[in-house]
């Protein structure tokens, strides 16, 4: 739904080396998020507050922003005062994001999802579409997305914690709603292809303390109408708002921003996933399916889990990104490339960066520990990082062909109390 800025992460080297790289948005040119420069004919829409959209949904304040859309907490002044559903969180896109020459899916596939299987236990831990309208304005003609209002992304979530490690009981449940997340996605044919703490949101608990704590303690932007320029607020999100900190272990996630989702039988571009957690088979140029989005998942875990980014694929002095590293570190990880896949690759790749035994010739060793380690899973006892090693091991196979099904997923340890697919 919205982007946010993240914290750092690390990316464990040699011993104790550490390295942080942090992965931050760009601020607009007049450093105020989306900036000025986003707002002219086919881009942003001027939201002021107190507009009133879809003929009901009226815009209370800013509460993120991404490269191709704001998005608003919002109330709809159709339902009762006591209703705790009247808050929702309103995105709007920019002008351009449909009726270009290769329009993204989004719309088409968010109402196919709230359509899907409701049996399926992943189907309550997808952020879904409670409504969609077009809205013309000065700029073009915007589609605008309601979604179930949302307290954080896990960019931030970690925050709460010391060194922000999420606790492991609480990482083993939002792993388990993860995977039946996608099972469901991928039973209705969708593939997410962009799978990141940004786009994974922690649920409300307790919807009153929007009345009672935010809206008292938020200061509401002032906004000049008059204006011949548009000037962007800032976002006030909702984090610190939407539960109690002694509740954690009640709190549940959802999987949403379909933005730049596929189709299983019709991809939306073949440059997918955000590089650092793209799978191998991407990141060599061959053929990828649905079972991209559990390497991607798994990634992703790793990183909120202990605050640790797996693979970054950087290298001295600058920091620079290559290739060659990122494929290097994922080998030393995982193990060589198979000839199987290789051969379904990008010639040159394959050839430039690869020797027969499918593994990457780098001029200096990586010399990294094991993936069960204290340097890769610090603060864990020996067997809970045997386990969640096992887990990632399980799931983030370098050849998708061999990668589990999520009915095997779900009956790894990491994921106990064993559970089923099937919802009640």
């Amino acid at each position: 739904m919205a982007s946010e800025q993240s914290e750092a992460v690390v990316t464990p080297r040699t011993g104790d080396d550490r390295q942080p790289h942090a992965a931050n948005i760009d601020s607009g040119s007049d450093g105020v998020e989306e900036g000025r420069n986003a707002y002219h004919p086919g881009g942003f829409h001027p939201v002021y507050i107190g507009d009133v959209y879809g003929g009901k949904y009226e815009v209370v304040n800013k509460i993120g922003y991404g490269r191709y859309s704001t998005v608003w907490l919002v109330k709809d002044i159709s339902k009762a005062s006591d209703d705790e559903d009247r808050y929702r969180a309103l995105k709007v896109l920019s002008a351009e994001c449909y009726g270009q020459d290769t329009p993204i899916f989004e719309r088409e596939i968010l109402r196919h999802l709230r359509d899907g299987d409701r049996t399926l236990a992943g189907y309550k831990f997808v952020c879904h579409l409670v409504d969609d309208f077009e809205h013309v304005g000065p700029n073009g003609t915007h589609v605008c997305l309601v979604f179930e209002l949302m307290g954080e992304t896990l960019r931030s979530f970690g925050l709460w914690f010391r060194e922000c490690m999420v606790p492991t009981t609480v990482m083993r449940k939002f792993s388990w709603q993860l995977v039946v997340a996608l099972d469901f996605a991928h039973e209705s044919g969708v593939i997410h292809t962009d799978i990141k703490p940004d786009n994974i949101f922690v649920k409300f608990l307790d919807k009153s303390r929007i009345e009672s704590e935010y809206l008292v303690k938020q200061v509401i932007p002032q906004q000049d109408r008059t204006e011949a320029q548009y000037t962007p607020i800032p976002s006030s999100t909702l984090r610190g708002y939407y539960f109690d900190p002694k509740r954690f272990n009640e709190l549940n996630i959802a999987l949403g921003d379909w933005g730049v989702s596929s189709w299983t039988t019709k991809h939306l571009t073949e440059n997918i996933q955000p590089v650092a957690l793209r799978a191998p088979e991407v990141l060599i140029k061959a053929p990828w399916d649905a079972k991209a989005d559990f390497w991607n998942l798994g990634a992703v875990l790793f990183e909120v889990y202990r605050a640790i980014r797996l693979f970054d694929g950087r290298v001295p002095p600058d920091n620079h990104y290559e290739l060659r590293e990122h494929l290097a570190e994922i080998v030393d990880v995982f193990g060589p490339f198979p000839r199987d896949l290789l051969d379904k690759g990008d010639p040159e790749i394959v050839k430039s960066m690869f020797n027969e035994e499918g593994k990457v010739d780098t001029e200096d060793p990586l010399d990294r520990p094991l993936l069960e380690s204290d340097v890769f899973l610090p603060d864990l006892d020996p067997e809970t990082r045997e386990v969640f090693a096992s887990f990632l091991r399980f799931m983030m196979r370098i050849n998708p062909a061999e990668r589990p099904t999520p009915d095997e997923l779900v009956e790894h340890p990491w994921l106990t109390p064993k559970r089923v697919l099937k919802g009640p």
